[in-house]
């Protein structure tokens, strides 16, 4: 059986475009919440050489039903050409965060 929880991993260049991107998504209640690990580095091969850049690291946690809506809100707003969306399933774990997230989710809803 799959997962009702996702983890969404995306990255964007610009922190102020990441919290009104997270806001939107929130706005639209297609995300239960979103974090922002700012300034972290990232290392990859471009055009035969190592590169290092800086952007944040965005994790969206999301019910699963959601996931085409948020890769579509990332696909229309994201400045890159093919941004990075990773998707997990997952467990949002203790009885208690569940119950949490159960309960912001309706409130939201």
């Amino acid at each position: 059986m799959a997962s009702e929880e996702i983890l969404v991993f995306t990255t964007i260049g610009d922190r102020d475009m990441a919290e009104e991107q997270i806001s939107e998504m929130l706005e639209q209640g297609i995300i239960i919440s979103g974090t922002i690990f700012p300034e972290v580095e990232l290392v990859y091969l471009w055009e035969g050489k190592i590169t290092v850049d800086t952007e944040n690291k965005i994790l969206l946690k999301a019910k699963a039903d959601k996931y085409n809506a948020i890769e579509e809100f990332i696909m229309k707003r994201h400045p890159y050409i093919a941004p990075e969306i990773i998707r997990m399933d997952v467990s949002f774990g203790s009885p208690a965060y569940k119950a949490f997230v159960a309960e912001k989710i309706k409130k939201n809803s």
